[in-house]
């Protein structure tokens, strides 16, 4: 998968990508191109690359007119996927004006750099550099990169606009940078053409201004090799991949596996597909310490098997693969994704509840809470296992449902966790309740009370 943004500015507009990505199943395997203005180096002091890094997928830019270039310079020059780039962390890139990269079978070329209109109000070498400015070096540099693609790309990718496109679909005045970009629009053949730096989200036919909008392109690392849906494994010492099932060695190597393949590690490698799905079951972990190491997912590839109540396999020898000490909620993010024809709601709701049995143990103290991963998911009240115990209580934030407990004294300690090492307040006004006012204990935090964390009695 490939996603396409821009102008995210350092850590000012972070915040629209980190929510975007806070709940999707990505891998280093996927990219996020940043079409300019990504801020990622901005100063000494203002450095996000960690940020952009902990996204989990491989991070892309090409310059914009706010960024540091003489800092950018100062990064290692690699190619990445036949593109020149700095490299600012190992899934972290700035591509080079004027170069191309192929992703997924896909040619973009890359061009970055613009005009800012405030610049008279920054102060040279600190918050603005000439370097911003395309040069004819960079568009020599793309001419001959295109020749050998025979003028054709699939994507172009660059901060501003052609001059043609920068009259017609915003009505502004043009500049060197945008003529720059115009010598290039008369040379290459391309599908589409994707910029940022103008903060809007508009298209206008196979132009398309980025600001707030991110894009997917769907277009999965493809493979020329058949692979079948068995669950194959790989040694550490192992070059090829095994069939699972005959422990025969394989042509594949881990490289040829598609996008779609989930990768976990438990004694050796085990991969599952994970497109193509048409039923999906779950057996949550027994132990109270064990929210994924013991928890199994169960794939089939032919239709549908019967299930439980909690939806678990009747007969689990009719299933086609079952996971192996995977990350539950990575794995079942991954499943949405390459099969979302697949409801996976009642999984949700079962994930919930080991997460629920995890809290109920003693594994919280002085390090933060697990909270339930799906908290808007509609989810049984929590059962202990192997007993008639019952949840009573529950912590909530706002409208989620953080956890739910048999005891009431770990619901307390949970929300008194949950505040102190989650939300990182030391301080704050805790409220007595009773079943009177609806809650037990209360933590403000919020001037919203709506969004204050409670201990309350289940309804």
């Amino acid at each position: 998968m490939i996603y396409i943004t821009c102008d995210t500015h350092g850590n000012i507009d972070f915040y629209k990508i980190k929510e975007y990505f806070k709940n999707k199943y990505v891998t280093k395997e996927e990219y996020l191109i940043i079409l300019g203005d990504a801020g990622i180096v901005w100063s000494e002091k203002e450095f996000y690359i960690g940020d952009y890094s902990s996204l989990g997928l491989t991070v892309l830019f090409v310059d914009g007119n706010h960024e540091n270039f003489q800092l950018l310079s100062k990064f290692p020059i690699v190619n990445y996927n036949g593109a020149k780039c700095h490299r600012l962390a190992p899934n972290v890139y700035h591509i080079l004006r004027g170069e191309i990269i192929e992703l997924n079978d896909l040619i973009f070329l890359c061009i970055g750099g613009a005009t800012s209109i405030d610049k008279f109000h920054r102060i040279e070498g600190i918050s603005w550099w000439d370097e911003e400015n395309i040069s004819d070096d960079d568009i020599t540099n793309a001419l001959e990169n295109i020749k050998k693609y025979n003028y054709s790309v699939d994507y172009v990718l660059t901060h501003c606009a052609p001059s043609k496109y920068v009259k017609k679909i915003f009505g502004f005045k043009t500049d060197s940078n945008t003529e720059q970009l115009s010598k290039i629009e008369d040379c290459v053949d391309f599908k589409y053409w994707y910029f940022g730096h103008y903060h809007i989200d508009k298209k206008h036919k196979n132009f398309r201004c980025f600001y707030s909008d991110i894009l997917e392109i769907k277009e999965y690392k493809k493979t020329k090799k058949k692979i079948d849906y068995e669950l194959l494994v790989k040694e550490d010492d192992e070059l090829f991949l095994r069939n699972r099932k005959t422990n025969r060695l394989t042509k594949l190597r881990e490289e040829d596996l598609p996008e779609w393949y989930y990768k976990n590690y438990s004694y050796r490698y085990w991969y599952y597909n994970l497109k193509g799905i048409t039923d999906i079951a779950f057996k949550g972990s027994p132990f109270d310490n064990h929210i994924s190491k013991d928890s199994v997912f169960y794939l089939h590839y032919h239709g549908k098997l019967a299930k439980d109540e909690n939806e678990s396999p009747i007969n689990r020898e009719e299933w086609d693969s079952s996971s192996w000490r995977c990350d539950v909620v990575d794995f079942i993010l991954a499943v949405d994704k390459y099969s979302p024809n697949i409801n996976t709601s009642k999984i949700k709701a079962q994930i919930n509840l080991v997460y629920d049995q995890f809290n109920g143990g003693n594994f919280f103290r002085n390090k933060g809470v697990n909270v339930r991963p799906f908290p808007m998911v509609n989810t049984p009240i929590y059962k202990e296992k192997y007993s008639d115990r019952v949840a009573k209580y529950e912590v909530v934030e706002g409208d989620n449902i953080l956890s739910q407990f048999v005891e009431l004294d770990r619901a307390k300690e949970y929300a008194e966790s949950y505040v102190k090492y989650n939300l990182k307040i030391d301080l704050i006004r805790k409220l007595i309740g009773n079943e009177n006012y609806s809650y037990l204990e209360a933590y403000d935090t919020s001037y919203n009370h709506k969004k204050w964390v409670y201990v309350r009695m289940i309804k």
